[in-house]
Parts: structure tokens; sequence; C-alpha cells
């Protein structure tokens, strides 16, 4: 299904888009493309770790530790404006112990694959 060619609306089943625009344009405002690209770059490269504290916190079946993990994800996918990432890490928080948790983030994670050009922020 895709979005009405008038309106421009999304379905109702459609995903979030996986970037906030306006935050990403304050983002690139702030520090440029080039420092954004660094920073998501960074952000990407420390994701599988927390995938795997994630995973270590369901196998101990410790909610806390899992929740804890998603808090930092959704920190700063909030900061970084991925608002896909931060949608689906508000829907695992309300159950950090399901089976299919670790992934629904990574195939979500998956998603984030670059930084929007500069044209379409604004």
């Amino acid at each position: 299904m895709t979005a009405h060619a008038l309106t421009d609306s999304r379905p109702p089943s459609a995903p979030p888009e996986v970037w906030d625009v306006q935050r990403l344009a304050s983002l690139l405002a702030d520090v440029g493309e080039a420092g954004l690209r660094d920073v998501l770059r960074l952000f990407m490269a420390d994701l599988p770790y927390l995938l795997s504290q994630f995973e270590a916190g369901q196998a101990a079946e410790d909610a806390d530790a899992a929740d804890a993990v998603l808090a930092v994800v959704l920190d700063s996918a909030e900061t970084l404006g991925l608002a896909a990432l931060a949608a689906r890490v508000r829907g695992l928080r309300a159950a950090p112990l399901a089976p299919d948790g670790p992934r629904l983030l990574a195939s979500e994670a998956a998603r984030i694959r670059f930084v929007p050009s500069l044209k379409h922020a604004s």
C-alpha cells in the first residue's frame, strides 16, 4: 500500500519514517552533515553490543537489565532523530522480555542506512 498522491499521507499500517525530519534538520544545523554522520557511525558501531546486552538480559529473564538497554537505545534514537527506532523501542519497553524483541530491534536498526541529504531535511 502506498501513500495517496494528492494528500501524501501514509496509510494507517505503514511503519513510521526512519528519520524525524525536524530533528534531522536541527542536528544538521547544529553539527553539520559530516558531524551527524560521525555520531550516527558511532551509534551504529555500538548497536551490536547493545543488542547482545538486550539478548543477554532476555536470556537471564532479567526484565530490568533488558529494559535498561532499551532505555539507552531509546535515548540515543531520540537524540539522533531516529523516529522509527524510537517508536519500536517504546513498544519493546512495554514487554522487555518478549521473545521477538531482539529480532524486532535488529530489523528496525537495519532500516538505518544513511543520513538523508540536506535537501530532504528542510
